[in-house]
């Protein structure tokens, strides 16, 4: 072989170790950073892997048992979404004489989402143990840097203020996401990988208690009631899982103890009883318990509840009444609102079989941060409680960024490779980069 063929393996690992690395970080800023990073990613695997070269790797993940089950769910998610448009058309709900606007191949445009990691786990396929590293190295980095600039925004309001309502002088922590509750479901999985490779010696321990101590400050400080339960719940279920059975009771009581004093701090006593939100919550809640009765099957049409909601609403309301209209503000209600019986069973076999594909492998050589990862969707779903994080376009990239690991795990598992991610050099080297795809 001829050095400038051997150079060509070398030389595609590296575009894609430098997209791949790019993408990952602007995953964790604004929405225009996502889209940017996209057309990156795409462009560097283009470079790297020519058009053939892709679509030869994008027709391999189709054999793969995983990512065939993965892709009918995901389908079938996607299915229900595309009939309960179809019945909003055909048969739509109407309240107050207004019925929704619906623009099917428009309202459709976001399920595509769902099959970006047909993109993402060819791409890392095609990477050695250390690529990988470089590029959870760099996604962890930015997390660590802006988990510090979250802290300066809560006390500064620097870059975007967002002040919160009855706690003067601090401000949600958003970053360059526009929304508190964004940050609180999209920073939890870099989080929770962070706290998981701490049991490993694959990274910098200095590194990875930093990205967790900072990571830790910045989503407390985006002043979430929903994630300051749930964060601790996926903690303590991490610290359970990985503290010998012996310490299991010391572990419960220490930190029963912790989170009770905790919560007799002032500041975090009012912002839990605080009422403010709960009566607009519940008001949606039963508004699409309303469109779950009248359309059981289909629902009242994806994302077409928001608009319904409103149009509810004004049949009932007295002259001067302040509407408030909106998504459901529970992944839960959304779903039966929006998608009725069909869509609720496969929004629930699709997120059942996103945790227990990690879960799966959290003993496994390729599974090193599964743990952190379920823990991460657990905490994910409790967050979905009192909003509608799964359907939230900035919050898909992380999610879709997960699956895909997931799905690197499970063929490389199921197809006895070697360990590839964080295998030890001198035991386990890996696979050459590019050697499949």
């Amino acid at each position: 072989m001829s050095l400038l063929e051997e150079s060509k393996p070398k030389t595609q690992a590296f575009w894609v170790t430098l997209a791949l690395s790019v993408y990952a970080v602007l995953t964790l800023g604004s929405m225009a950073s996502m889209s940017i990073g996209i057309g990156i990613l795409l462009v560097g695997l283009l470079i790297a892997m020519k058009p053939a070269g892709l679509f030869h790797a994008i027709r391999a993940e189709f054999k793969r048992p995983a990512t065939r089950l993965y892709l009918f769910l995901t389908l079938a998610l996607t299915l229900a979404c595309a009939v309960s448009l179809i019945f909003a058309m055909i048969h739509p709900l109407s309240y107050n004489g207004k019925i929704p606007h619906v623009e099917f191949l428009k309202d459709m445009g976001k399920a595509w989402y769902f099959f970006w990691p047909l993109i993402l786990v060819p791409a890392l396929r095609v990477l050695s143990a250390e690529q990988r590293k470089t590029v959870l190295k760099s996604w962890l980095g930015a997390f660590t840097v802006l988990s510090a600039i979250g802290i300066i925004q809560y006390f500064t309001g620097w870059p975007r203020p967002q002040p919160i309502p009855g706690h003067a002088p601090y401000y949600h922590a958003t970053l360059f996401l526009g929304h508190h509750l964004s940050v609180a479901s999209i920073f939890i999985f870099p989080f929770f990988v962070a706290l998981d490779l701490l049991r490993t010696r694959y990274f910098s321990r200095k590194f990875l208690l930093l990205a967790v101590v900072l990571g830790l400050l910045a989503l407390f400080a985006t002043y979430s009631r929903m994630l300051w339960i749930a964060l601790p719940v996926g903690i303590f279920l991490w610290f359970l899982w990985i503290l010998p059975r012996r310490w299991i009771i010391v572990g419960l009581i220490s930190f029963s103890v912790g989170i009770f004093g905790l919560s007799q701090l002032n500041f975090i006593k009012n912002r839990m009883e605080t009422s403010m939100g709960i009566t607009e919550r519940t008001t949606l809640w039963k508004i699409n318990v309303e469109f779950f009765k009248a359309r059981p099957w289909t629902g009242a049409g994806w994302h077409h509840n928001l608009e319904l909601s409103g149009f509810y609403q004004e049949q009932t309301a007295v002259p001067g009444q302040v509407i408030f209209s909106g998504h459901a503000h529970s992944n839960f209600f959304e779903v039966i609102g929006s998608l009725g019986i069909f869509g609720l069973a496969c929004w629930l076999a699709w997120s059942f079989y996103v945790v227990a594909l990690p879960f799966r492998y959290r003993n496994t050589a390729e599974g090193w941060f599964a743990r952190g990862m379920v823990c991460a969707w657990i905490v994910f779903q409790l967050n979905g409680l009192t909003q509608v994080n799964f359907w939230e376009s900035k919050v898909i990239h992380s999610m879709m960024w997960m699956v895909s690991w997931a799905l690197l795990w499970a063929s490389e598992n199921d197809e006895r490779i070697k360990p590839v991610i964080f295998a030890e050099p001198a035991t386990a080297p890996g696979p050459a980069a590019g050697g499949e795809a």
